[in-house]
């Protein structure tokens, strides 16, 4: 019996096989393009804490021994230090507060005199403490619109992590009565809820991680007999605690 011989005629042949190596070349070069694309329009923060998740459950991974790709908190407080600095660029009404925060943002993004902002490590976690000035004019609870990419980046960290926070106003002990406010205790909680509200419904954060309060006066930092003081009394606290200690 005669055998057809391989790649005769009414063989398939060989001729086109190079096609399919192609073809798989090809459409693996698409998805690495693809995923280039899509991680290129991705959140910073989010990309970040995806692969921290993914280091955290790498198990016995060899290149686990090297430790964390990031932390989330340095991550965090380094973008709030740029956002920092972009607000302040586009601010033009500025109150002395402002330039004693650019004239050390070089070295240090937060200043540790009274005014500007802050960064405190906590027991059970940090909080970021605003000084006069910097979201509020005085008198006022409109936060400045130069601040609300500062406040989104907050909210971005709050939906990707797992703290509990608290926004917390307080004032000097210089008595207020306008038309708006009849007392400290109500500016600074107007302080706060405005606040809140533009992390949740502005920026998406859960309203079910954010607790406010107002306190006027009664839990300074410093003593009010001074415009110094007073300054440092001035402020709105953003406080993250893990809720592991709930």
């Amino acid at each position: 019996m005669a055998r057809k011989k391989k790649g005769g005629e009414g063989g398939t042949g060989g001729e086109g096989s190079w096609m399919v190596t192609f073809s798989d070349l090809s459409t693996l070069l698409l998805t690495f393009f693809v995923l280039l694309l899509s991680m290129s329009s991705m959140d910073d923060l989010k990309l970040k804490s995806m692969f921290q998740n993914f280091t955290s459950s790498s198990g016995i991974l060899l290149f686990k021994q090297y430790g964390e790709i990031y932390h989330a908190k340095e991550i965090f407080i380094q973008g709030l230090y740029e956002k920092l600095k972009d607000a302040l660029i586009v601010n033009k009404d500025t109150e002395g507060i402002e330039n004693e925060l650019a004239s050390n943002i070089t070295e240090n993004p937060f200043v540790k005199a009274s005014g500007a902002v802050r960064f405190e490590d906590l027991e059970n976690g940090f909080k970021l403490v605003f000084g006069q000035g910097i979201l509020f004019r005085s008198g006022s609870a409109d936060i400045k619109p130069e601040m609300l990419p500062v406040l989104k980046h907050v909210a971005n960290f709050i939906r990707v992590s797992s703290y509990q926070v608290y926004i917390d106003g307080h004032t000097d002990a210089v008595p207020i009565h306008t038309d708006k406010f009849s007392s400290n205790e109500e500016l600074s909680l107007a302080r706060a809820y405005n606040i809140m509200e533009y992390l949740v419904k502005g920026c998406g954060a859960s309203a079910d991680t954010i607790a406010i309060a107002g306190y006027g006066s009664y839990r300074p930092v410093a003593p009010n007999n001074t415009p110094e003081g007073r300054a440092k009394n001035r402020r709105v606290e953003i406080i993250f605690k893990n809720q592991k200690y709930f």
